[in-house]
C-alpha cells in the first residue's frame, strides 16, 4: 500500500478536536502558567476567537481537555486491572503502576487533576458540568479500588467488574476504613508518580535513586500489598 493510497483514508479530526487533542499535549508539556492556546489557533489556521466559539473562554477549553484526560486515565486503570490475570494481587498491582505510568506522562495535568486551586489562577471557572463528571469517574474509580483491596483480602476475585453503569458504590463508600484505605494508596501512588517523573526536586540529582527507580517502585508497591493484607477494615464490608 503506498503512502499517497493511506494517506487518502486517514480521518482528519474536525478543527474543535484538533484544538482539544493539541490543547492535552501542549498543557501537559507547557503547564498553566506558559500554556498558550493563542499558539495552536495559529498552528490549526483558525482566528484566536475560535476558542470562546468552541469552549466558552480559556478556562473552559482547559476544564474539556483535563475531563478527557482523566477520563482516559480512569479507563487506562480499567483497562490493565482486567488484562491483568485474575489474581488479586496482580489486579492490585497493574491498577497501582498504571496509575504511577499515566500520572508520569500527563505532565503538568496531573497538578489540575489534583490540585486545581494551586494550579489554575481562576479555578472556580472550572466548568461545573467537567467537574461533575470527572466526581462520577473519580467516585467509580474508587469504588474499583475498594473492590480489589477487598479481593486481595479474599483471596479471590470478584465476579462482576465495576462500571459506571453497574456496582453498587454505596456499599463501598459507605466504609470510612475500606475508603481510608483506598484514599492511602491512591494518595501514595500518586507521590510515587511524582518522584518518578523527577518533580521532586531534593531527589532530582539523585543518580543512585533513579538507577534503582524500579526496584524502589516495586518495593513500594509490595509495602501497599502488605499493608491490604494487614490492614483490619473492622466490621464494614470487608467482613462480608
Amino acid at each position: 500500500m503506498t503512502d499517497e493510497h493511506s494517506a487518502s483514508h486517514t480521518i482528519e479530526l474536525p478543527i474543535r478536536e484538533q484544538f482539544l487533542e493539541q490543547t492535552i499535549v501542549e498543557f501537559g508539556q507547557a503547564g498553566p502558567g506558559a500554556f498558550n492556546p493563542g499558539k495552536i489557533a495559529r498552528e490549526l489556521g483558525v482566528t484566536v476567537a475560535m476558542i470562546n466559539h468552541y469552549f466558552g473562554s480559556r478556562y473552559g477549553l482547559i476544564a474539556e481537555a483535563a475531563y478527557v484526560v482523566y477520563a482516559r486515565y480512569i479507563g487506562e486503570m480499567f483497562e490493565a486491572v482486567t488484562k491483568a490475570p485474575r489474581v488479586p494481587e496482580e489486579r492490585l498491582r497493574a491498577w497501582i503502576r498504571t496509575q504511577i505510568a499515566v500520572a508520569r506522562r500527563v505532565g503538568a495535568w496531573g497538578m489540575v487533576l489534583n490540585y486545581p486551586t494551586l494550579a489554575l489562577k481562576e479555578s472556580l471557572a472550572f466548568d461545573p458540568k467537567y467537574r461533575t463528571l470527572m466526581s462520577a469517574k473519580f467516585e467509580v474509580n474508587l469504588g474499583r479500588l475498594a473492590q480489589l483491596i477487598l479481593d486481595v483480602k479474599s483471596g479471590s476475585v470478584s465476579p462482576n467488574e465495576i462500571t459506571e453503569e453497574s456496582g453498587d458504590l454505596k456499599k463501598f463508600l459507605s466504609n470510612p476504613t475500606l475508603v481510608a484505605l483506598g484514599s492511602s494508596i491512591a494518595m501514595s501512588t500518586l507521590g510515587a508518580a511524582v518522584w518518578m517523573a523527577g518533580s521532586h526536586a531534593p531527589s532530582a540529582d539523585s543518580k543512585d535513586a533513579h538507577q534503582r527507580a524500579e526496584f524502589i517502585v516495586q518495593a513500594h508497591i509490595d509495602h501497599l500489598i502488605q499493608q491490604v493484607k494487614n490492614y483490619d477494615l473492622g466490621q464494614g464490608v470487608g467482613s462480608q
